[in-house]
């Protein structure tokens, strides 16, 4: 592994890398597309306005996962860049061992407050409680193991086997289609059958990735964990932008529905489901792409291998800028077809669906470039700007908009929010890009300067 991260990459061996972590996030995401899919289909627009309901709490889970995998990962894979294996595989087993901890209390906090009260607290209307109700009982397991399920992927990169990483969550995301399939469709089990489909492919992923670092890892093992508090501070410090990042998904997911509803009630919210399972799935491409890169950026950081991170990057740019463009393209060009597979013989849904995403479109042009400047700094073990980052785009940027272009466009200003958003974020990516560039880039560079790059 360690001769592989260090050798200079072609195009090819850059590609031949990241693409089964762009497939990996984008299954998915097209599980979570499928998931939505068959319940608009099959259960109605209530039903599928009720997922969109919950999914800030998906949003905190899933956030507190990717907090303690991108934030030890980073560690360790700087401390197998500088050749301390030993090190590396105690805080290995420390963040799993954290992370099962983590896990426990989710299950035991949704067992004792209940689905309902969670559901008020998320903003269901009488109307869509029920449903959130009877989905969040079917999938509370799988919101407890996703923290794990998310941990494995990324330390299978780390590992050097993101084909391995992609398998896993490709046999999770097969199990959760024909789940679907079987629970709504067959047996008419509507949105109860679509968490358990949900919960039931997450846990095989996760299963699946215990098995992995039990029988077939190259450099990370389990040991017996010893607590390490520096360590675990570290990694939280570290992995905070991401959280943040989930976090501010789930407030955003939050604040979006609350306005929807009042400028176009239940039906507004199934509208703006439909939009961002296309926002997220269109996404991972970079998010993808960048949880990929992200092991091979923190190894050559400890190695001090400068040539190595310039030729990373410049290939992260190329393929970003390509994506970006074919997006936009596919996205107003098809999107509307798209829309009616989800909303067919509802035209309110349609209506509103359609007129969002050919604002929201914009959006692709920009975010890859936001996405990937958030990862670097993780990379770089510089959480405190990648959380600045996060911080910016979400509860600065993003929720100033929504909160003052409605005020003055109406519902077309809710959709504006998110590519304003989005560029106001690039701005700031640019100014520390140019400030940090030379810390990053220079010879020397490595754990050496990280008193200057956290400071």
């Amino acid at each position: 592994m360690e001769e592989h991260f260090k050798r200079e990459w072609g195009m090819g061996d850059f590609l031949r890398f990241v693409t089964p972590s762009i497939l990996s996030i984008i299954t998915i995401s097209l599980y979570m597309v499928v998931d939505g899919l068959f319940v608009s289909r099959y259960a109605g627009p209530l039903a599928l306005a009720a997922m969109n309901i919950t999914m800030p709490l998906f949003s905190f889970c899933f956030g507190i996962g990717i907090m303690v995998a991108a934030g030890s990962s980073a560690i360790i894979g700087i401390e197998l860049g500088e050749g301390n294996r030993e090190g590396a595989n105690r805080h290995f087993s420390l963040a799993f061992a954290s992370l099962v901890v983590v896990a426990v209390t989710i299950l035991v906090m949704l067992k004792g407050v209940g689905g309902e009260r969670i559901s008020r607290l998320l903003g269901a209307t009488d109307t869509l409680l029920p449903y959130c109700a009877v989905y969040l009982k079917a999938f509370g397991v799988g919101l407890a193991v996703v923290v794990l399920q998310i941990f494995f992927e990324f330390f299978i990169r780390l590992d050097g086997k993101p084909v391995w990483a992609f398998y896993i969550t490709l046999a999770g995301g097969f199990t959760n289609i024909l789940l679907d399939y079987l629970l709504i469709v067959r047996l008419d089990m509507g949105l109860h059958g679509a968490g358990v489909a949900s919960a039931a492919g997450i846990g095989l992923s996760g299963a699946m990735g215990i098995f992995y670092f039990l029988k077939r890892s190259v450099s990370l093992t389990f040991t017996r964990p010893k607590l390490d508090v520096p360590f675990l501070r570290d990694t939280v410090l570290n992995g905070s932008s991401e959280m943040i990042s989930e976090i501010a998904s789930g407030v955003k997911t939050l604040v979006f529905n609350l306005v929807i509803i009042t400028y176009a009630g239940e039906k507004g919210v199934a509208a703006l489901s439909i939009i961002m399972y296309l926002y997220f799935m269109l996404s991972s491409l970079y998010i993808g792409l960048s949880m990929g890169v992200a092991p091979v950026l923190s190894f050559n950081y400890g190695a001090r291998n400068v040539e190595k991170l310039k030729g990373l990057i410049g290939h992260s740019f190329r393929v970003i800028g390509v994506t970006s463009l074919v997006t936009f393209v596919l996205t107003w060009v098809w999107g509307g077809q798209v829309i009616r597979l989800f909303a067919e013989g509802q035209p309110v849904v349609t209506a509103v669906a359609e007129g969002g995403l050919k604002i929201v479109t914009f959006t692709f042009l920009i975010n890859g470039l936001t996405i990937f400047s958030s990862a670097f700094f993780t990379a770089m073990n510089n959480g405190k700007i990648s959380a600045l980052l996060t911080f910016l785009r979400t509860f600065v940027f993003t929720l100033g908009f929504v909160w003052f272009l409605p005020r003055v466009m109406g519902l077309p200003g809710v959709w504006m929010s998110v590519p304003a958003a989005e560029l106001a974020t690039l701005v700031v990516c640019l100014w520390f890009a140019r400030a940090y560039g030379g810390v990053y880039l220079s010879p020397g560079c490595g754990r050496d300067l990280q008193g200057v790059t956290r400071a």
